[in-house]
């Protein structure tokens, strides 16, 4: 009798670790799951933080004042870069995000747009995964109608 042998870890390999170059550093990160949700709260969060800023009416603008005006931008801007190096911290290690705020020339945008390229590496390595799996799929497929083939 036969014994089968089947490798699933081929299947299930995934790639969880990568190196990313900021700023001229390169950086370790995990990919994984909790990761991409650390990433998608904080840019709905930066999102939300944005519509609150464009949203404001010129009238609610012009009733604050001009100290009123400051200490809400202000405001908006200092929780959006507390959220933002604070999640980065997270990802890169303890006080990277600071780092890369000033790195990267002072920009919450900056860290935003990073922030959205580290999803599309999380969802990048997701749609390898899915293409191997299927090159794998496609493999075995040809295999059983050779081997089906063959019986007949």
């Amino acid at each position: 009798m036969t014994v089968k042998e089947f490798n699933l870890d081929a299947l299930l390999d995934n790639t969880t670790k990568a190196k990313v170059r900021i700023a001229g550093e390169v950086y370790s990160i995990a990919i994984d799951d909790e990761m991409f949700k650390k990433l998608t709260m904080l840019q709905t969060e930066v999102s939300a933080y944005f519509s609150k800023l464009e949203n404001t009416s010129e009238e609610e603008f012009i009733e604050m004042g001009e100290q009123g005006r400051e200490d809400f931008v202000n405001k908006v801007f200092t929780e959006l870069r507390t959220k933002l190096t604070v999640t980065l911290d997270e990802i890169f290690g303890e006080g990277v995000g600071e780092k890369l705020y000033v790195d990267l020339g002072n920009k919450i945008s900056a860290l935003s747009f990073l922030i959205a390229q580290l999803r599309d590496i999380y969802t990048d390595s997701v749609k390898e995964k899915r293409k191997a799996e299927k090159k794998q799929n496609d493999r075995m497929n040809v295999y059983m109608k050779k081997k089906r083939k063959n019986r007949k």
